[in-house]
């Protein structure tokens, strides 16, 4: 059941009327949103050190329920968007765990979950496969993780790769400016601390590009003036 505090938040509460039996498009499509959670280090470590209080479990997991009653279903009203959904997640971080996220991971984990979305509520069966194949990917690295410490394992596992990829690609370092080295740690990081690159991340990308680029195809132009220009459709 969802704590109060959580439900006081800027994520609306659940309704409560009957249900008919959830399809198993809408069991996969919560079951990778629940192991995209479990993926999410910065979720991880707000749960494990109850940065939300003694009921953060339950924060995290009314989070979940909202995705999925919110999103777990086919049609253009429900695939979330990926900006939106980065902004949801991360200002819910903040009211319910008091905790300001400054690693990114917002939207990554708000593109693997669109990603998802797409793939698994579609009638092409090459995508469906992929949306399968993507959480079974999650499933294999959360297996993986189990039984790891939130916090210093995954420090630990940074660190490493951070290492390796310092020692192997030494010659490219020495061409990169610090800022730009900084930039490819921090991503390497990020990649390693969620599971690596999987397939979800991969549909999450090219999900995302739609979105933006249909949004920016929607967008109003403004001139200098602060007119709005209206373009003539080509026949």
């Amino acid at each position: 059941m969802a704590s109060a505090a959580a439900s006081s938040s800027a994520v609306p509460p659940a309704g409560s009327a009957a249900e008919p039996a959830p399809t198993p498009q809408q069991l996969l499509f919560a079951r990778a949103v629940i192991l995209t959670f479990e993926l999410w280090p910065a979720m991880r470590l707000a749960v494990s050190e109850e940065w939300g209080g003694p009921d953060s479990l339950d924060k995290r997991d009314y989070l979940i329920s909202y995705l999925c009653d919110e999103h777990g279903d086919a049609g253009a009203a429900n695939q979330p968007d990926i900006d939106d959904l980065a902004e949801t997640l991360e200002s819910y971080i903040a009211d319910e765990f008091e905790c300001r996220l400054d690693d990114g991971s917002p939207d990554w984990v708000a593109g693997r979950i669109v990603g998802l979305h797409k793939a698994i509520f579609t009638d092409n069966p090459d995508e469906a496969n992929k949306g399968q194949e993507a959480v079974a990917q999650l499933e294999t690295a959360f297996q993986e993780l189990k039984g790891k410490k939130t916090n210093a394992s995954a420090g630990q596992d940074q660190s490493e790769v951070h290492d390796h990829h310092g020692h192997g690609d030494s010659d490219d370092d020495d061409e990169m400016d610090e800022d730009d080295q900084q930039r490819v740690q921090a991503a390497q990081r990020m990649v390693q601390s969620h599971g690596g690159v999987m397939e979800a991340d991969r549909l999450g990308a090219e999900a995302g590009n739609e979105q933006r680029a249909r949004r920016e195809r929607q967008e109003p132009i403004i001139d200098e003036d602060g007119f709005e220009t209206v373009t003539r459709k080509r026949k």
